[in-house]
């Protein structure tokens, strides 16, 4: 009940504000919107009012607003097709810009609340090779390599990108240090222990799909019992045990609903910091840290787009609304926090989608203006229309497939 509920008002939210966007900016220059709908499907309730009919569709995954004359030959005065481009293109625009709004919101919610991670060290692992190259708690780090930073996924991205060794300086007591550090490396299998009343526990929260564990079959609420034999009931344990493994493949015993499974996992070899920095809150913070947070986000979308296009990830990695679903049920079990990030993430997600230049999508509308701007005259109606009908056909099979994919992940 906890993921429906917290499903349906994630994918409402996003939606409502990308549709609204269209909304106030074609009321704004005087476009007549003939339906405002949320969600896809058949119609729940709707209510006229004024010219404008409002309705919710059944399937909370997409919405629309229908204008006049954006998808056939009008040009009345009230019209889309009537509007200068720039009037057009303020209309198209405005429904991704709208979601990258509302996460820069959520992340001032969530810096407010529960603050952001700066640059300055509050854990250290004494037998990793940060404290011994030099770093102490309470250093500020200011610099990774010749990059300055500020937050901790800046340090987390400098460091994780430098090759076997990186510079580090820090500022400790007014002065200014720099140490060269030794890459640690741990062996991983992509999960995260649930946290009950601050402990954590030996139950799975957080499962990365990308990564062995969940590959292999084990759950967000699986209990782990044993790992190669040896019973574990702390989760400092349960990670020792996955990284003394150096490689090799291991044996995991977990609860399931009252049921013993057992899976053999092979871990992943990665880079681990010996550090973490604490949580800071200020004014400047929520200011500067929301801004920092919506922009790194956008950043990792451009980033995972380079790396589909040029086979770095597969289809696997991409999540339809099933999958996405999943999601925020196993952010929602983990508490506020988690969940209101993730709400953030779909909502850059979902802007940063529609302003990709694929038929049917925003940006195809926005590449259409642009080009209509620069040869003086538009591009006939009919022929837009059947490349955005196209475009749309295209989009309707990779929803089939991305949501074949995610029903396949969640059986295995």
């Amino acid at each position: 009940m906890t993921t429906l509920i917290s499903s349906v008002v994630v994918f409402s939210l996003v939606i409502i504000i990308h549709e609204l966007g269209h909304f106030w900016a074609a009321k704004s220059v005087g476009i007549t919107v003939h339906e405002f709908s949320i969600g896809m499907g058949p119609e729940i309730k709707s209510i006229q009012k004024g010219e404008t009919k409002y309705s919710i569709k059944l399937f909370p995954i997409g919405g629309y607003v229908k204008m006049e004359g954006e998808d056939d030959d009008s040009f009345s005065e009230n019209s889309f097709n009537s509007k200068s481009v720039l009037q057009r293109l303020k209309v198209i625009i405005m429904g991704p810009l709208m979601n990258f709004v509302l996460a820069l919101i959520v992340f001032v919610l969530v810096i407010g609340i529960y603050g952001i991670s700066g640059n300055t060290v509050e854990e250290l692992d004494n037998s990793l090779n940060e404290y011994n190259a030099g770093l102490r708690v309470g250093d500020e780090i200011v610099q990774i390599n010749d990059e300055k930073v500020k937050y901790w996924e800046e340090i987390q991205e400098e460091i994780s990108s430098s090759s076997e060794d990186y510079a580090i300086t820090v500022e400790r007591e007014n002065e200014v240090y720099t140490y060269k550090v030794n890459q640690n490396y741990r062996y991983m299998i992509g999960i995260s222990p649930e946290i009950i009343d601050d402990e954590y526990t030996n139950i799975i929260g957080f499962i990365d799909e990308t990564m062995p564990a969940y590959k292999e079959g084990l759950r967000s609420g699986d209990e782990i019992i044993s790992i190669n034999g040896i019973k574990t009931e702390e989760w400092s344990v349960t990670r020792e045990l996955i990284n003394d493994s150096k490689g090799k493949e291991i044996n995991i015993q977990v609860l399931r609903d009252e049921e013993n499974i057992k899976v053999e996992i092979l871990p992943k070899k990665q880079i681990t910091l010996g550090f973490y920095t604490s949580s800071e809150k200020s004014i400047t913070n929520i200011i500067f840290g929301s801004i920092f947070k919506t922009t790194y986000y956008i950043g990792l979308m451009f980033d995972f787009i380079v790396m589909l296009v040029s086979g770095q990830v597969g289809s696997e990695a991409i999540a339809g609304p099933v999958g996405i679903v999943n999601m925020i049920g196993q952010a929602a079990s983990l508490g506020l926090y988690p969940l209101l990030n993730l709400a953030a993430f779909i909502s850059i997600n979902l802007g940063f989608v529609n302003l990709l230049p694929i038929p049917a999508l925003d940006g195809s509308r926005i590449l259409f203006l642009l080009v209509e701007k620069i040869r003086g005259k538009r591009i006939p109606p009919d022929k837009e229309g059947y490349i955005h009908f196209v475009g749309f056909v295209l989009l309707m099979a990779l929803m089939f497939f991305v949501l074949y994919n995610d029903i396949i992940k969640i059986l295995r």
